[in-house]
């Protein structure tokens, strides 16, 4: 699984915890986020969500996808 980050954003609202916060726009590769603003604290709990997720599924590591 790879995102990219590519925007920052002072002021929007987060796609996962709905709040106005600092986000940056995000790609995940499996389709969870397409261009999404994630406050920074959301980002790394989707990232961690989808890892272990993606690591059940395949039963390797998440990091080679």
């Amino acid at each position: 699984m790879k995102v990219v980050l590519s925007g920052r954003h002072e002021s929007a609202n987060c796609a996962w915890c709905e709040k106005e916060r600092e986000t940056v726009t995000t790609t995940f590769s499996d389709g969870l986020f397409k261009e999404s603003s994630l406050c920074w604290k959301c980002l790394q709990t989707a990232f961690k969500v989808r890892s272990q997720a993606v690591k059940r599924e395949s039963g390797g590591d998440p990091a080679e996808e």
